[in-house]
């Protein structure tokens, strides 16, 4: 891969660099989707949520059914893998290099909350339900979350929401198949990333998307990736012809099949072009809290399951399971969960984002942003 441009990139989820832009639009967005998965599966996950439930039930029904955010964080996260690597030249040689750097700034944090949850299940064994910590862990159950292959060979997740780890890295990849053909010097002049990306989402549209087997790969979730990715291609005002094509395309697939999901997608893409235009992308937020929140999303993706069945099993232990006391919990868990991620961010992801960055050839690429989390 050879880079073709000299500004530096956007670091969504770090600090500004000297003459580097902050997407602060996308950081709000992430923290905004981070709070709401945090709180759907503590109102998924038994018994904290189910303790709670006199007192606390129809909020934690409303979380439980309607608090989905996956897709906003693909949309995203396609946005800004298209804006960091779409300007550079891509080289068949140059994916093995990409690959071990997602690994390293995806997966090394992945990684940590695996040996973190193991002792926490150990300790929650007698006290939280089987149903949620699920069988003892297994070695090809464990080797099958070091390749991130768990639920493609169909094992157990040792934690919620690692499955989209997995599939954030599958569509990294396949992005980066789709740069490196488009880069082929048999497609001179044809625009190879509007063709295949268009046909992929057809395809999962009208077919992939609409099959739950599909769900363990990429091609499933590809059209809200995408999305992004028209976003990006849409930034100049003469180009935005593409991205309205696209959302009648997600109207003509809802009329097909409803999917809820589909309409989220269609909403973050249209407020991630109006923030382009607008230039709030930038501008908007400002507040420190918000864009702490953002740049910390994904180890409070990673680190809020775990906090959660450690809380449970402690109150579970003082037999604490008042609806009054499990609220308390519920709370508590939360605040834990921002202060651990917090800690994880500082201490587990950046140093794995620094890793990812020195492993690069002089000149290569230099990726900071997490594309993607639930």
């Amino acid at each position: 891969m050879q880079r073709q441009i000299s500004e530096p990139l956007p670091s969504p989820l770090g600090g500004e660099k000297a003459g580097q832009r902050q997407f602060n639009f996308i950081i709000a967005l992430r923290a905004l989707a981070a709070l709401v998965i945090v709180w759907h599966h503590f109102a998924l996950y038994p018994p904290l949520s189910e303790w709670a439930r006199p007192l606390l039930g129809e909020l934690l029904l409303w979380f439980e059914v309607h608090a989905r955010s996956t897709q906003v964080f693909f949309v995203l996260g396609g946005f800004v893998l298209a804006h960091s690597l779409a300007a550079h030249r891509w080289r068949a040689g140059g994916l093995f290099l990409f690959l071990l750097r997602r690994y390293c700034r995806l997966g090394l944090p992945y990684l940590m909350v695996i040996a973190l949850i193991l002792p926490i299940y150990a300790f929650a064994r007698n006290w939280v339900p089987d149903s949620v910590l699920g069988a003892a862990v297994s070695w090809p159950q464990l080797i099958a979350h070091l390749f991130f292959l768990q639920d493609i060979l169909g094992y157990e997740a040792l934690s919620a929401g690692l499955w989209f780890v997995g599939i954030n890295i599958q569509l990294c990849i396949l992005f980066a198949i789709l740069l490196c053909l488009r880069d082929c010097v048999l497609w001179r002049g044809v625009d190879v990333l509007g063709v295949l990306g268009w046909s992929l989402a057809v395809f999962s549209l009208f077919y992939a998307n609409l099959n739950a087997g599909w769900d363990v790969w990429g091609i499933y979730f590809f059209p809200y990736f995408f999305m992004g990715v028209v976003v990006w291609r849409s930034k100049n005002g003469t180009q935005t012809l593409e991205f309205w094509l696209y959302q009648a395309l997600f109207l003509i697939a809802m009329a097909f099949e409803w999917r809820w999901r589909l309409s989220i997608a269609m909403l973050v893409g249209y407020l991630l072009l109006w923030s382009l235009k607008s230039g709030w992308i930038v501008r908007w937020p400002r507040h420190a809290l918000i864009l702490w929140l953002g740049k910390i999303s994904y180890s409070l993706f990673l680190v809020h399951f775990p906090v959660l069945i450690l809380v449970a099993a402690l109150w579970a232990h003082l037999g604490w399971t008042s609806p009054l006391l499990a609220s308390l919990g519920l709370l508590l868990a939360f605040v834990a969960s921002i202060a651990a991620a917090s800690g994880f961010y500082r201490w587990i992801e950046q140093p794995s984002a620094w890793v990812s960055h020195r492993i690069a050839r002089p000149g290569g690429l230099r990726l900071s942003a997490f594309a993607g989390g639930k």
